[in-house]
């Protein structure tokens, strides 16, 4: 256990250091990546550990697969303006900036094994949910500081499957996710009238050194053309740990937080009317609602405070993946992919840690044999549906201001380029 832990600490400070976007994934392979995501009844390689465990009695033998994705978000804010609770206009106002957040690269890596015709082991390590977003410190520039200019959320688990053939025609996976999760935030204090704490900055950092959920999936062929596919993630309760302070001041206390990571369904059918061509439409199902609040409870008072809270009040969301693939050849495989991914966030509860909008998200790929190598490829473009508009619904943003009252609109896009290799012993 003290090895698997420590491995986990060296994959998760990798992708901590750099996986950004919102709180979900972006993709688990560039095969699965450029399809949409839209994979739950093809799951034929390692991945299959996260998006189907079924899927793993397809494999051919042993697969070992690694790869990453690069990730570029741009996300803008257009017409910020707030009003503190006394009437005050926070300047600047009526201003537009984006964010600074780095780019970013998230790493998986994958293992799996067909034991026999009725038995398969998988592994893989990979980030289900993840989010580190930055804007510009210095509310001169960024009056939104004083809600957050820097926030984190993620999760990183390794999860080892196994699968068994149940009938000709039905197989069942089952995998356990070993995960470690890590939070924080930045902002500035708004306290005009008391200049010691004014513009000051308010830190937390969290981490949960070991949490654990499940998969579980299902594939039936109920024809040689058609494929289902099943999965269920189950909820991964966390229990962080950490510390709160006001730089530059005396105030630091130790701190407990908790987020549960939601469970998601996830079903999907596909059809191969040859050996050429697949399509595949997929439901994911997210419980978001899970997650309606979270309490930072203080070890000792900060600003006269015991604990923190901080409403979300977030909504389930489903979206609908589809992929397309095209084997040109032997050695060349072409790919498609679109997923509509409503926010579960509502306005009442939007602010600068969490700024997610309804997105489409568009994919092409490309897959090469070489025989016991594959490199998959995949581009990927997600745009927010349209400007999001807040005109002073949000606790959230309000209460940084001494309920005040803040008015934006939002909006953002994200590129993604990603690479993987795998090998078939």
């Amino acid at each position: 256990m003290r090895k698997l832990l420590l491995f986990l600490s060296c994959f998760f400070a990798v992708s901590s250091a750099a996986y950004g976007g919102n709180v979900d994934t972006f993709g688990i392979g560039s095969a699965e990546t450029a399809l949409g995501g839209a994979y739950s009844a093809t799951a034929d390689d390692p991945y299959a550990v996260y998006y189907n465990p079924a899927g793993l009695m397809q494999l051919d033998g042993q697969i070992v697969s690694a790869g990453f994705e690069v990730l570029d978000p741009t996300l803008r804010i257009h017409d910020f303006t707030a009003v503190d609770g006394d009437g005050n206009v926070v300047l600047p106002s009526n201003v537009t900036f984006a964010d600074v957040s780095d780019t970013l690269l998230v790493p998986f890596a994958g293992y799996g094994a067909k034991i026999n015709e009725n038995f398969a082991f998988g592994i893989a390590a990979y980030v289900p949910y993840g989010l580190h977003i930055k804007w510009d410190s210095d509310p001169s520039v960024n009056p939104a500081a004083y809600n957050c200019f820097e926030s984190y959320y993620i999760r990183g688990v390794v999860t080892p499957t196994v699968a068994f053939r149940l009938t000709d025609d039905l197989t069942f996976g089952f995998g356990i996710s070993l995960g470690r999760s890590d939070a924080g935030t930045q902002r500035r204090i708004y306290a005009p009238t008391l200049p010691s704490l004014n513009n000051k900055i308010i830190k937390s950092e969290f981490s949960d050194n070991f949490n654990v959920s499940y998969n579980f999936g299902l594939m039936y062929k109920p024809s040689e053309k058609v494929t289902l596919g099943l999965t269920y993630r189950s909820k991964a309760k966390t229990d962080f740990t950490g510390s709160v302070e006001i730089e530059g001041t005396s105030y630091y206390t130790n701190a407990t937080m908790e987020i549960d990571h939601p469970e998601q369904i996830q079903g999907g059918i596909r059809y191969t009317p040859d050996d050429k061509v697949s399509i595949e439409f997929d439901v994911v199902w997210t419980h978001w609602s899970t997650i309606d609040k979270y309490v930072v409870n203080f070890e000792t008072p900060i600003l006269g405070k015991t604990q923190e809270v901080f409403v979300r009040d977030w909504q389930d969301t489903r979206q609908v993946r589809v992929g397309v693939s095209y084997a040109v050849n032997d050695v060349v495989t072409l790919r498609g992919g679109y997923f509509y991914d409503p926010s579960p966030i509502p306005d009442h509860t939007f602010d600068m840690a969490w700024p997610d909008a309804d997105k489409k998200t568009y994919s092409v790929g490309a897959g090469f044999n070489f025989g016991r190598v594959k490199v998959d490829t995949v581009v990927q473009y997600s745009v927010a549906e349209s400007k999001r508009e807040i005109g002073g619904e949000s606790v959230e943003l309000n209460e940084s201001y001494d309920d005040g009252n803040v008015s934006l609109s939002a909006d953002g896009h994200l590129w993604g380029y990603g690479v993987t290799v795998s090998y078939t012993f």
